[in-house]
This record gives structure tokens, C-alpha cells and sequence, in this order.
């Protein structure tokens, strides 16, 4: 019996430095400099979840973890932060959510990424779980 072929995943993507100055002052970490990663294992992920978005929010992701609009942590989900970006293409905003623990290459890996409605940026600005970044 001929085994079934397993999709290839999409190549990896280097997404260049995690903005750490900026997240360290507004978010009080304490993340070493790195770069990001948005694995093709990840994009499978999102792409799984967000079907529908995942080629709109692509082009992005790196412009969103680069310049986020918005930083924000909302302790739900342990060791990762939300980096947010208003993208007029996608009607509201890009959430990228980030594992802040490195790789074994110093690299911090995007989880998933979709979009999000301005209205829901505006919530998560009201309760505190997002603020604007403080660059310096």
C-alpha cells in the first residue's frame, strides 16, 4: 500500500528584529535582542485556524512585528504577547501573537497571526491589555 504524501510546509520566514527596547519599556520585560522567525509549521497552524484571512494577513506579519501600533499581553495565554498593527487592507488591524522565549538560535517565533476589528483593538486598549508602544 503506497503511503499517503504529507503536504509540504511553506519555507520559512525570517521577519528581521524583534522591536525588544520597545516591548521591554511598555510591557516590562526583559527580552533579549533576536530576531523573528514565522515558521512554516506556524503558518500551517495559522492557516489551519484562519483560512479564510491567512493570504490577506501575510504580506503583514513582518511590518506588524517590526512597528507594531499596539503592544499588549493578555495573560491568557502564558509566554506569549500580541503585537498589533492598523492594516487599512484588512478593514481594522493585524494581531501577531509572539512566543517570548527564544529558540535555540536566540529567535522569538511568531504562533499565529489574524486579523482583528478595530473595535476589539479599542476593547483591549479599555481593559489594559494592550497599550501604545513606548519607542523611547
Amino acid at each position: 500500500m503506497p503511503k499517503s504524501k504529507t503536504p509540504s510546509l511553506p519555507p520559512d520566514l525570517l521577519l528581521g528584529p524583534l522591536p525588544v527596547d520597545a516591548i521591554n519599556r511598555t510591557l516590562g520585560h526583559d527580552l533579549a535582542p533576536g530576531d523573528v522567525i514565522f515558521t512554516g509549521a506556524a503558518q500551517a497552524h495559522a492557516f489551519k485556524h484562519h483560512q479564510a484571512e491567512f493570504q490577506k494577513c501575510l504580506p503583514h506579519v513582518g511590518a506588524t512585528v517590526g512597528k507594531p501600533d499596539f503592544l499588549g499581553d493578555d495573560f491568557k495565554n502564558v509566554g506569549k504577547i500580541e503585537l498589533i498593527a492598523r492594516v487599512p487592507a484588512l478593514g481594522g488591524g493585524l494581531l501577531v501573537a509572539l512566543i517570548i522565549e527564544p529558540d535555540a538560535n536566540g529567535c522569538y517565533g511568531v504562533a499565529s497571526c489574524y486579523p482583528i476589528s478595530q473595535k476589539k483593538i479599542e476593547g483591549r486598549r479599555e481593559k489594559g491589555y494592550v497599550q501604545i508602544p513606548k519607542w523611547k
